[in-house]
């Protein structure tokens, strides 16, 4: 199942390049956030901008080994995971 699992993922509508500067964009506002002591909110801004652009990588690559896709996947969840389990985060 895993192994079959990146060859059905369909490219995103639209153009790459929109998609992927969403991507980092939102990366960089969570990282500029979370400066100023909003973790919760980082955490959730840099987990969707870091699995979109693991995504968009994922897919227009040339080679499509599962591996690269589920690793990275894996820490953007448990990123946002964790932004929900912290206690007192503003």
């Amino acid at each position: 199942m895993l192994v079959t699992l990146g060859k059905k993922l369909p490219r995103l509508p639209g153009s790459d390049g929109i998609w992927r500067i969403l991507a980092i964009t939102l990366l960089v506002i969570g990282v500029t956030i979370g400066i100023f002591s909003a973790v919760r909110t980082c955490s959730i801004l840099v987990s969707i901008g870091g699995a979109l652009y693991t995504y968009i990588a994922y897919t227009n690559g040339v080679t499509k080994r599962t591996i690269e896709l589920l690793v990275p996947m894996a820490f953007t969840i448990l990123l946002f995971v964790l932004a929900f389990t912290l206690p007192h985060a503003k």
